[in-house]
């Protein structure tokens, strides 16, 4: 019963959003629609769905694809789970952030400050949009009813724009929430991620943010310049 009250509230609410978007151009709209953004994630507590990362860079002969699966806990848990073409698990909670390879039986536990959690958190497409704004700035485009919006993010400081050129977030038009992140690098090698068959809060698995490393697994313990 929760889940259909949810999904009635966005389609409405959606409905409500888009119908006010309609009759605003330039600044005005994409500042409205940073607000209904913002709101719809607020709304989220968690979420789960299945991701297609795709990579395109002048070093690879052709692109490299992975799929799996993401799951997301506010405020700041993230999981994603690689099932092909190899095992992965990343794992991001407030403190550290861990990569654990069972093929190589090899682990990383990265401890992260302050500023590298807010990286993290926006390349997993779950920083608040409002803790953006200092280091972006957003354009937005608009195909029309039947096309999600397109949030473009152009880094406006140096040490951003050292490591990205732009950030593209395909926009569902009734939940306000991502569907699709694509990401330009510097150099001109763009990752994307893709996500399907999104599920807003519902349960997760029990325990999905705790990590077990298997006997014999070698970890390595990182520390980010500049953490906390």
């Amino acid at each position: 019963m929760r889940k259909l009250l949810f999904a009635a509230f966005c389609f409405f609410s959606g409905e409500l959003a888009f119908a006010q978007l309609a009759g605003l151009a330039g600044k005005a709209k994409v500042d409205a629609f940073l607000k209904e953004m913002a709101k719809a994630q607020a709304a989220v507590r968690t979420l789960a769905a299945e991701f297609r990362q795709t990579k395109v860079s002048r070093l690879l002969q052709q692109p490299s694809v992975a799929t799996g699966t993401f799951y997301f806990a506010a405020p700041d848990q993230v999981r994603w789970d690689y099932k092909e073409p190899r095992p992965m698990v990343v794992l991001m909670t407030s403190k550290a952030m861990v990569t654990y390879k069972p093929a190589e039986r090899q682990a990383e536990r990265v401890e992260l400050g302050r500023n590298q959690r807010k990286v993290f958190s926006f390349l997993s497409a779950t920083e608040p949009l409002a803790g953006l704004s200092r280091h972006f700035s957003f354009a937005l485009r608009d195909a029309g009813e039947g096309n999600n919006y397109v949030l473009v993010l152009t880094p406006v400081t140096h040490a951003i724009k050292k490591r990205l050129r732009s950030v593209e977030l395909a926009v569902d038009r009734k939940t306000f929430l991502p569907v699709k992140v694509t990401y330009t690098e510097a150099d001109g090698d763009v990752t994307s991620y893709e996500f399907s068959h999104i599920v807003i809060n519902g349960s997760l698995p029990e325990g999905i943010f705790a990590l077990e490393l298997p006997p014999g697994v070698k970890l390595t313990e990182l520390k980010l310049r500049g953490s906390e």
